[in-house]
């Protein structure tokens, strides 16, 4: 009767993944610029997402100079080739950034060309919470901020008149909205309230 358990077999999947693993790692060293080699490691990672690959290859950078970095490659080791590597690598003027210390934005993110109902300077009114809008102005188009998932912008960057800047998620009346225009009747009758206060 065959062992179920193999010692052996675990040891040579080992040593099989840390080869496969080194191999990435030469590929990811020949794309650093020179002198600025980070520490770099590489594993697999499960990845539960549905839209991405079961298995993806994570490879951690660590500079001298700058925050640590990561890059996934939606591939197992063993199925990863060296154009895989510059596929999902970031370009040199990136990587010499990183070395540096100096953030660079990457994946680059590309703005949509779809056509937004606002312009910059335009006024609006945002809501801000239930049955609640905030006037301001419009700032920004395809605005987008740090932490914001790849991919993702924000239709509008508003400063609102408080001189707060937030943003639309939404092209849509639910979230910003065209600002009213008061008649000159309405316009009178906040100004009279106004001195009355005063």
């Amino acid at each position: 009767m065959p062992h179920l358990f193999d010692p052996s077999k675990v040891q040579d999947s080992k040593e099989h993944k840390k080869r496969h693993f080194d191999k990435v790692k030469g590929w990811v060293l020949k794309r650093m610029p020179r002198g600025a080699a980070p520490r770099v490691s590489v594993k697999e990672v499960l990845c539960g997402d549905p839209t991405c690959a079961p298995i993806d290859t994570v490879v951690d950078l660590l500079f001298a100079k700058g925050a640590p970095r990561m890059v996934a490659l939606p591939l197992e080791a063993q199925d990863i080739a060296e154009e895989d590597v510059a596929e999902f690598f970031p370009p040199p003027n990136v990587l010499e950034d990183w070395a540096t210390g100096r953030d660079a934005e990457w994946p680059v993110h590309t703005a949509p060309s779809e056509e937004l109902r606002f312009v910059v300077g335009a006024r609006v009114e945002c809501c801000v919470g239930p049955d609640e809008w905030a006037p301001g102005t419009i700032v920004d188009l395809w605005y987008r901020e740090e932490g914001f998932p790849a991919g993702f912008f924000a239709p509008y960057q508003v400063e609102l008149d408080g001189g707060n800047l937030i943003f639309a998620p939404g092209d849509e009346d639910r979230c910003v909205r065209a600002a009213k225009t008061l008649s000159i009747e309405e316009l009178e009758r906040l100004e009279l309230n106004e001195s009355d206060r005063a």
